[in-house]
Parts: structure tokens; sequence; C-alpha cells
């Protein structure tokens, strides 16, 4: 069958380090290829690298006939329906089990009953239940869940790609697993898993030893017997959808934004009655101000999904990081309108529009700013509110052309 996956002459640098130096690796459907060698060998960078995820000094990566990804930082959204699984889960604890399964299905336009899976799983009577309820071994259950039910869902040739999904799952787990990743190179996908599990090696096609670059065909796993899923279209979960429902689910945007307006309106009307005492342009400065503020805060979503790498699993399945969509124009237009029934000026619609649509460009603009820091090996360490002083400058450029 055709390759549904192939790196060429990859080569990959972690800090100072040549991780991968003339790298191949072709996945086809129907094929199962384990990638071997000890720990630190760079199995997991294969993975990531063949999900799009880390950038390449040199060579490509295909999906399919489509390139991905390239040494010139060009990327672009495969044809193919990807599920992945990382060593972190990629599963934010708001999410309930069910609805985070459903989600991941759409991602390649179908859906499928998650129920037989979650039963084979032992996991039915949560389905209903927060991730952050369950146990490690569970939510990992679910991750690996993740990737495997796109691809049972979906008729046409997948790529899944599994980073030791047996880590933390029971015995009874992991036959179950070697059974699905059985049925799934039956029907033609292709699967990539990196692994030490023996259980799972027994389920390969070809043993691709990652130190070496060489990919060896193994003696011919066993068969099992078909399982029925029934699938059904389904529209694609997108990360601005995603991300507003998170938002009003955990009330993020409320924490941080909507904090820092408060407080910022707060502490102006504590200053007593100043404001009729000042000129259109420090008036329209101050009336502004908490809307301004909302924004620096960035995107709360981006810290947030760093923990399990859910940024990362969205980057490669769903083509983006979740964000706020839309929101901040109403979070902008909401504080600015407030502002002026605080200061008691009359609610003016242009000023209220220019809230809205500064709160905008400054929440994306610092998100921008804070995804620029995603893949550093310490992110946090980069200080991205230091940087966020220099957004006054424009500020103060546009109140100034607003008062003329």
């Amino acid at each position: 069958m055709a390759a549904l996956l192939t790196l060429n002459e990859v080569e990959v640098r972690r800090g100072m380090d040549v991780v991968l130096r003339n790298h191949h690796l072709s996945v086809s459907g129907g094929q199962c290829v384990a990638l071997v060698g000890a720990n630190g060998s760079g199995k997991s960078t294969v993975l990531e690298v063949s999900a799009g995820l880390l950038p390449l000094e040199k060579g490509s990566v295909l999906h399919g006939e489509t390139t991905v990804i390239d040494h010139e930082g060009r990327r672009r959204n495969g044809p193919l329906t990807l599920g992945l699984t990382l060593q972190k889960n990629g599963v934010l604890g708001s999410e309930v089990v069910e609805e985070h399964l459903q989600m991941a299905c759409s991602m390649g336009g179908t859906s499928t009953e998650a129920a037989p899976f979650l039963e084979a799983f032992n996991l039915k009577h949560r389905a209903k239940d927060l991730v952050a309820h369950l146990s490690q071994g569970q939510v990992r259950k679910i991750a690996v869940l993740s990737a495997l039910l796109p691809a049972f869902a979906s008729d046409e040739p997948c790529l899944v790609l599994l980073d030791e999904p047996s880590t933390g799952l029971d015995d009874d787990a992991v036959k179950v697993l070697c059974e699905w990743l059985s049925v799934l190179r039956q029907r033609g996908h292709g699967l990539l898993v990196a692994t030490h599990d023996q259980r799972l090696l027994g389920q390969a096609t070809h043993l691709h030893a990652v130190a070496t670059g060489a990919t060896e065909p193994c003696e011919a796993p066993k068969d099992h017997p078909e399982i029925t899923t029934p699938s059904s279209p389904s529209r694609r979960c997108s990360p601005a959808a995603f991300g507003v429902k998170t938002h009003f689910q955990t009330m993020l945007w409320l924490n941080s934004n909507g904090m820092a307006a408060l407080l910022t309106v707060g502490i102006l009307l504590a200053m007593g009655t100043f404001y009729p005492n000042l000129t259109p342009l420090q008036q329209l400065g101050f009336l502004l101000a908490p809307a301004f503020a909302a924004g620096l805060c960035g995107e709360p979503l981006v810290a947030a999904m760093r923990e399990e790498r859910a940024a990362s699993w969205w980057m490669a399945v769903g083509g983006g990081v979740p964000h706020a969509g839309g929101m901040p124009l109403m979070i902008g237009a909401v504080v600015t309108a407030g502002a002026s029934v605080g200061f008691e000026e009359p609610l003016n619609g242009l000023h209220v529009l220019v809230g809205a649509l500064l709160c905008f460009a400054v929440w994306h603009g610092v998100r921008f700013m804070q995804l620029a820091t995603v893949r550093l090996a310490r992110p946090h360490a980069a200080m991205v509110g230091l940087l966020t002083p220099v957004l006054i400058l424009p500020y103060a450029v546009l109140v100034d052309w607003l008062t003329r």
C-alpha cells in the first residue's frame, strides 16, 4: 500500500545535541512499525517529528503525498486523519470523558460509539465523569483511546502514532490494546508505536531501530477477529469552539482577564472624582484602560494546556492551539461600557467598539508571544509578561488618534 508517513533525511536538534541525523522512515497502510532503542535514543523524537511537532534542521515529513513540515519552517495540515498519544496524556482535567473522545473522533470528520471501547477498558461507568476525577491509569486509557477511535471511525487509511501507550495500563488493558492494534492494521491503517513492551512488539510488522535508522520486517503477527464499529459523519471541532467552551466551563477568562479589568476599574474609581477634570485624551485613556488590561493578560488556555501537553496534541491533531476566539470582543465591550457607567460618562458606541477591538487585538497579540515559547524546554522561564509593556506605546498612539 501507499506510504502514509515518510521521513526524508530528517535532522533534529534538542538543545545543542543532534538527536536525529539523516533519518529515513516510512509507514504504509497495513503496517505496524515499532520504534525500538534504549532510553534517550530518540524514539519520542521520531514520533513527535512524525506528528509535525518539532522543527527540522534538515529534511521533510510527508503525510501521504503532502509535506506537512520541512527544514525551511513551512507547515501545513496533512490530508490524513491523525491519531496521536504522547508520553503526556494531552487531556484537560475539565473535560468530560465521553465528550473528549467524541471530540477526538470528530477531528477526522466522523464519529463512532465510544461505549464499547470504554467498556473494554473498564471505564464505561466513568463516561460522564470529568477527567480530573480519574486515576492516572484511567487518564492514560483515555489518552490511548483518543488516538485509536478516529481510526476505528474512519473508512479511509489513517495514521496512528503512539508513544509508550502501555505505560500505566493494567495487563487486561494491554491485551485489549494489542487486539485493537491488530484490527487497525488489518483495516489498512498505518501505525507507528514507540515502546519497550514485548506484548506490543509482538503486534509489529516491522521494527525500526532509531539509533541506526534501519527497518527490519518481523514475523507476521497473529490476526484478530474484526470489530464492528459503525460510524457516522461528525462536525469537526475547531480550536476556537473548544477554547470558548473550555473558557465557559472553567471560567479561566474571569480568573485572569476579567479580574484584571475589574481591578483596573476599581483602582481608577478609588482615586476619587478626578475624571471630569481630565483632558479628553486622558479621559479616553482611562476609559479604555480596563479593556487594555484584560487583553494584556493574554490567553489563559496557553498555560493551562502546557501541563499535559494538550497544546501539542491539538497542534498535531486539530491544526492549532485552542483559544478564546471572539470572546475578547465581548469582554472588551462589556468592561468599556462598565467603565463608562462607573465614570458617569455618557455611553458612546464608538468607544465601546474601540474597547472591544482593543481587547481582541491585545489578547491575541500576547497569545502569539505566549505560543512562541511553547516549544522551549522551560517555557515559564521566558517571562513573556516582561514584553507586554511595549504595547503601551501603540495604545497611547491609538488614544491620541481617537481624540483628534
